[in-house]
């Protein structure tokens, strides 16, 4: 019997996750009566299925050829394991698996509960086998941790230690062609297990789509696939110096693996799509995918910057398409919640774009991969080094088609209620009033009543299908159960002519607020939801602080920010959640800059940005957010801004200016600085919600200023004409 025949033992190693499909990979190779243990399977087979393994596993971590095992007599409590592991690797004769002129080195692995340093350890195994040489051929090899010619993987078990040659030599998740890096990539075999997971060769798709493509794993791990490309056909193993390799056995099985690669080649393609909002990644995509030996394909791959927000028109009809990717689901983003916000945003894009296709995606956590709109989902876990990682699989649901709460609406039936006839009367009638305006305007998030009637001192606010009632704490003059009793009539009364169940609906009160109070939690609950204004997608909270991270009455604004925002550089100071900077970017501003004191609501700003598809998190950021005092980010900066707008509150406490800004007070301070930031043509709007506020002289005698509060104020506030004051500043004609 030739040695391509004799039947020995193997070992396959993977990463924990993957060993049913692994299996299912090794029995597509032929290989049967196959084992399964955590992170391996066994099997009994020929060296060249073990070289086969080699060339064709895209899943495997390590192909090992067990060699000598060393059973432990003593008892565990008085083991002395380094010392174990050098006995047994002494009292084997590793002259007779390579030549004392080849480098070697030590892998460890050491199974669970057994104490041991393992570096000390592995040191002690170098020795023995060193030892071994001198004993056997009075030479000895040497040591190379980076490109040893062979390559010992050791077992350090309970009952035994077991020494393999590991054929493969460095792990197989490393193809050779990812020359170029970027943070946080997923291994190639995890990449290809996903794609086998998703039967990519079964599905063969017309458009292949990565929209965070990193280093382009998935996309050259998809071109391997379809071109029946083997992942070991360029790379170096750990069989070579090995004394029983079969370099003719080896060098047919690679010659047949290029003549099923270039048949492949000849088979039809998917277009394919990497895109990512860093550069450096798109670059690193290219050189690698050249690297891989693809440069011949490159017209067949689009590879571009762009953000989610910034996706091109694709045109699937009756084609099928494969969305795969990789987000930055670690820390780049901050927190948990603006992970969610970015997988919220994607599986939006995805229903809008992809409705009914296939698609996989990455999580570092089931609760984010929980948002993907996926039909029948499935989820895999695996481990992406130590990082554990959920992949969520399945069809994209198509968008459901929201319309504004009022289109849908019609005055209902019901009977009258008691002592509350007035109340219902008016905000039944607000709603029809409103009612042609909101739907022909696509208006999503307006203020339905008031404080229309004395009697009924509240305020109740549309956002999407949810309403949030504030009632306006009574003066102490009323007595506090009639105001109690007079409030539920109007709760029950807003029940019955909006048809809103109870869980819709949200209550607060609001007492006049100082200093930093509006601001301050008030809730834990955590009800958050989206709602759409114009083109952006918001996140309200209506249960944890006073507001809800989204002034209606400011809507006017923001979308006239919206539409003259494209191509410039926008400020907006006092941002609260920046809204009005995000309706600046998706109106394409060259760039935009946040300032506000609260790191709170600049998380909620970034969670708002990475909802809509819009990059946060790298060096050269179009999007910038500042937790600063507005005072002194415009002392200390120079930037120049073509559009500027600032909305400060009416009081509030800060440190850094005299210890408290009154907008009456600091007004004028406060607009000289700004504008001292805006660019010659640019324009400032300013507003603010001061009843009482009146514009220094000294502000229109400097600029050319020009009131526009009631262009600002929006159908659904015209009840109120002095919810907010707005005006637009610009510097005089030179």
């Amino acid at each position: 019997m030739n040695s391509s025949s004799r039947l020995s033992n193997y070992w396959v190693t993977c990463a924990d996750g993957l060993e049913t499909l692994l299996q299912e990979e090794l029995q597509g190779l032929g290989i049967e009566q196959i084992e399964r243990f955590p992170g391996r399977l066994v099997f009994k087979g020929t060296l060249e299925q073990a070289y086969r393994i080699c060339m064709w596993s895209r899943l495997a971590s390590r192909v090992l050829l067990p060699i000598h095992t060393h059973e432990l007599e003593r008892s565990h409590d008085a083991r002395d394991v380094a010392e174990e592991l050098y006995e047994g690797a002494i009292s084997f004769d590793w002259s007779l698996i390579f030549a004392p002129q080849s480098t070697f080195a030590i892998r460890l692995h050491v199974e669970r509960e057994i104490m041991v340093n393992s570096q000390f350890a592995t040191l002690r195994v170098k020795d023995g086998v060193v030892d071994s040489f001198m004993e056997a051929v009075g030479r000895r090899p040497s040591i190379d941790t980076k490109q040893p010619e062979i390559t010992l993987y050791v077992l350090a078990g309970k009952t035994e230690h077991t020494y393999c040659l590991d054929l493969s030599g460095d792990s197989l998740h490393k193809r050779g062609y990812r020359r170029y890096m970027t943070d946080a990539p997923i291994k190639e075999n995890l990449a290809a297990a996903i794609l086998q997971k998703a039967k990519l060769q079964q599905l063969r798709p017309d458009i292949i789509l990565d929209p965070m493509c990193g280093s382009g794993t998935f996309i050259i791990e998809s071109l391997m696939l379809l071109t029946d490309r083997a992942p070991g056909l360029v790379r170096r193993f750990g069989f070579n110096g090995w004394n029983g390799h079969n370099h003719e056995l080896w060098m047919s099985i690679k010659a047949e693996a290029a003549e099923r690669h270039q048949q492949g080649l000849a088979q039809p393609l998917p277009k394919f799509y990497a895109f990512d909002a860093d550069w450096e990644a798109v670059k690193a995509t290219k050189q690698n995918i050249i690297a891989a030996g693809f440069e011949s394909l490159l017209d067949q791959i689009q590879i571009e910057e762009r953000t989610l927000s910034d996706w091109p028109d694709f045109e699937v009809g009756n084609k099928t398409a494969f969305i795969v990717t990789n987000p930055p689901y670690g820390e780049r983003l901050g927190d948990k919640a603006s992970n969610r916000a970015l997988y919220l945003g994607l599986s939006a894009l995805l229903q809008k774009n992809f409705p009914n296709q296939t698609a996989a995606v990455i999580a570092a956590a089931v609760e984010q991969a929980d948002v993907m709109a996926f039909s029948d989902p499935q989820t895999m876990r695996l481990m992406n080094g130590k990082l554990p990682i959920y992949i969520r699989l399945g069809k994209i649901k198509p968008a459901t088609v929201v319309k504004p709460f009022l289109e849908t609406w019609q005055p209902l039936q019901f009977d009258p209620i008691e002592g509350a006839e007035d109340f219902t009367n008016r905000l039944q009638k607000n709603m029809q009033t409103l009612k042609k305006w909101a739907v022909k305007e696509g208006i999503f998030c307006l203020r339905l009543y008031d404080a229309d009637l004395p009697d009924f001192n509240v305020a109740v606010d549309l956002y999407g299908d949810r309403l949030h009632v504030q009632e306006y704490a009574p003066p102490k003059s009323i007595d506090p159960e009639k105001a109690k009793k007079r409030f539920n009539l109007a709760l029950a009364a807003i029940r019955a002519v909006t048809g809103l169940g109870r869980d819709a609906i949200f209550i607060k009160t609001r007492a006049r607020q100082e200093g930093k109070n509006q601001y301050t939690k008030q809730s834990t609950a955590s009800k958050r939801f989206i709602v759409q204004e114009g083109q952006a997608k918001i996140l309200v909270n209506m249960t944890d602080y006073l507001d809800t991270g989204l002034f209606l009455d400011h809507r006017q604004i923001r979308l006239r920010i919206a539409k003259e925002a494209r191509g410039k550089h926008f400020l907006n100071l006092y941002s609260y959640t920046s809204t009005a900077s995000l309706h600046a970017a998706l109106g394409g501003a060259a760039s935009t800059t946040s300032v506000d004191l609260s790191n709170t609501y600049l998380n909620w700003s970034k969670e708002n940005f990475v909802l809509n598809g819009l990059t946060v998190d790298h060096a050269d950021e179009q999007h910038q957010f500042f937790a600063s005092d507005c005072f002194e980010w415009l002392k200390e900066g120079h930037e120049q801004y073509d559009l500027i707008f600032i909305d400060p509150p009416t009081f509030s406490n800060s440190k850094k200016f005299y210890g408290t800004f009154d907008v009456q007070r600091d007004h004028v301070s406060l607009l000289k600085r700004a504008m001292n930031r805006l660019t010659t043509e640019g324009t400032l709007y300013f507003s603010n919600n001061y009843r009482g506020f009146e514009l220094d002289e000294e502000i229109e005698a400097m600029f050319n200023v020009q009131e526009i509060t009631q262009e600002t104020i929006g159908p659904d506030f015209k009840r109120n004409q002095k919810i907010h004051r707005a005006w637009k500043i610009q510097h005089h004609p030179v």
